[in-house]
């Protein structure tokens, strides 16, 4: 559902991408190559590979990633297929050249290539304030969804004429409805004590801290993948809303989804706060601590 490339031919999109990959390799040794100092060639090589990441990051895939992420969390593997698998690859790669282009970006800055951080930079009220409000907007964004179907799993017919369900239908229903409430709730260990100290009731490891990276990656996974799905699925609820086909009677079936975006986005920015909160004295540069 809402692939921007879906009209895309074959040869064209074939010969399109095959060029911009045999570009992107000269690009990539180029901006390994520590004699090329121009300053124009630094903004060409950091619009190139920036423009390449957000491509291979979220104009390419579409919602088929995130439905079988969440199937796959319930051993469901059927629509699992040979497009999926690419689109899985142009993320890997749209974070390969994220990381190329920030790897670049800082070192022709003069800041640290591991941290990023120059002489200075240790003011982490500035970098960190909008944490909370990223996290608070994040957890309302991801109650819509769930809270449709949920009750559709309680046999209520939240946004749909009726509901008609088998137990098995009811039970992924719940499921489907019970991750984004989790979550929202695990969302709000990124402002709260509990999410950079393991609390109480996780017996062992209760009082440790908890790693950054245990709570940045699959945050940041979630993050990638919503809003991926929300920027595809957005322009086809709101054609829905406007020509009529999602009303009153049936806006549980999509309109819900609406939020996935801005979860999405809220969730990175919420991230990025948390990592940037949390993370210690640079072991290559000595900066911050």
């Amino acid at each position: 559902m809402g692939s921007f490339l879906s009209n895309l031919k074959a040869d064209v999109g074939g010969l399109a991408f095959a060029i911009i990959g045999f570009t992107g390799t000269f690009v990539a040794l180029a901006m390994n190559h520590s004699l090329i100092q121009q300053k124009w060639w630094r903004v060409f090589f950091l619009t190139f590979s920036w423009t390449l990441c957000v491509i291979l990051l979220v104009v390419i895939p579409d919602t088929r990633v995130l439905q079988n992420f969440v199937y796959a969390l319930m051993f469901y593997f059927e629509l699992f297929d040979w497009p999926v698998l690419q689109q899985l690859l142009c993320i890997v790669g749209g974070i390969l050249w994220g990381a190329t282009a920030l790897f670049y970006q800082r070192r022709s800055a003069g800041a640290c290539v591991d941290c990023g951080r120059i002489e200075g930079d240790t003011n982490k009220t500035k970098l960190t304030k909008w944490g909370k409000w990223s996290t608070l907007i994040a957890v309302i964004m991801a109650l819509p969804y769930g809270i449709v179907r949920l009750a559709w799993a309680a046999g209520l017919p939240l946004g749909t004429p009726e509901i008609d369900m088998t137990l098995t239908g009811r039970l992924v229903e719940a499921f489907l409805g019970g991750l984004p409430i989790m979550g929202a709730i695990l969302t709000l260990g990124l402002i709260q004590k509990w999410g950079e100290v393991f609390p109480r009731w996780c017996l062992i490891i209760a009082g440790k801290r908890v790693p950054i990276w245990f709570a940045v990656i699959p945050a940041a996974i979630a993050s990638i993948l919503l809003t991926i799905a929300g920027l595809k699925v957005s322009p086809v609820i709101i054609m829905g809303i406007l020509d009529g086909s999602i009303n009153s009677a049936n806006w549980g079936e999509l309109l819900p989804a609406l939020s996935w975006f801005f979860w999405g986005v809220s969730l990175g920015a919420a991230t990025l706060s948390y990592y940037l909160r949390r993370r210690s004295q640079c072991r290559y540069c000595g900066i911050g601590g």
